[in-house]
Order: C-alpha cells, then structure tokens, then sequence
C-alpha cells in the first residue's frame, strides 16, 4: 500500500491544465486536422530557447508548424511561443520567424500577460488573410 502524498490526480490535472496556453495550442493543432481532415495538421515542439540577448527571460520555445504529409512531408512555421518552463506567462508570440532568427533579434509580436490576452493574440494570428490563404494553397495542392 504506496503512501500518494501529491495533490492531483490524473484528472484533476487534466482539467487543471485545460485553459493553459500549451493546451489551447494544441486544440488548435487538433481542430486544424479536423477541418483539412487530416491532409494539413499541426505540429507543436517544445524546445530550449537561447536568446543571444541576456535581457530575454525566455528559455522555452514552443514552436508551432503546419505539415502536408501529401507534400513530401512538407512543413513551415506558423509561430513560436517564448515562455519560461516553469511559468505559463507572460508569453511572447512571433509569426513566421524561426529559433535562429528570434534568438539573434528578439521582436516578438504579441507579449501575453495572460489568458485573455493570449486567446486575443491567437485569435489575431489564425485570422490573418496570409495565413488562412496559405493554408487553403496547400490543402488544394496535396488533394489534387
């Protein structure tokens, strides 16, 4: 008989982590797969984020990439989430950069202090005209 002196379950953990950032993300990815049924999808990796700039507090890179498995698996990414490991906010969001790039100049486009502002900043993105566009020249050129 193990002693469980933690304070969560499984499920309590799961419906902790619901409103958080990674896991709204990840809806998204899903519900980008749905609606292409499956031939578009979304790709979500967490990576250790080494700014150039020392001033940057961030440390964990959450990148998020479109994938076309019709397209010789071809992929971009969307946008890359800053955080700190340990801490859901803030967060800062850029938009079709890359790790390389954002860790040489740090310019994010959104800064998220917390959820409202997060969903906003996401709203925002997964409108964009270009983005929505993209995404359809693709759907169109892997059913074909």
């Amino acid at each position: 008989n193990r002693m469980d002196l933690w304070q969560f379950d499984e499920r309590s953990l799961k419906k902790a982590t619901r409103g958080l950032p990674n896991s709204i993300l990840k809806e998204q990815a899903e519900l980008l797969s749905k609606k292409t049924q499956g031939v578009v999808y979304g790709r979500i990796t967490n990576m250790k984020f080494e700014p150039g700039n020392r001033t940057v507090e961030y440390n964990l890179a959450t990148v998020f990439e479109v994938v076309v498995p019709q397209l010789d698996n071809y992929s971009y990414t969307l946008m890359i989430l800053y955080s700190r490991n340990e801490k859901d906010y803030p967060i800062a969001i850029t938009v079709g950069s890359n790790l390389i790039d954002d860790a040489d100049e740090f310019r994010p486009e959104y800064e998220c202090y917390g959820s409202e502002d997060f969903v906003q900043a996401l709203k925002a993105i997964l409108s964009r005209e270009d983005i929505n566009s993209n995404i359809t020249t693709l759907y169109a050129k892997a059913v074909f």
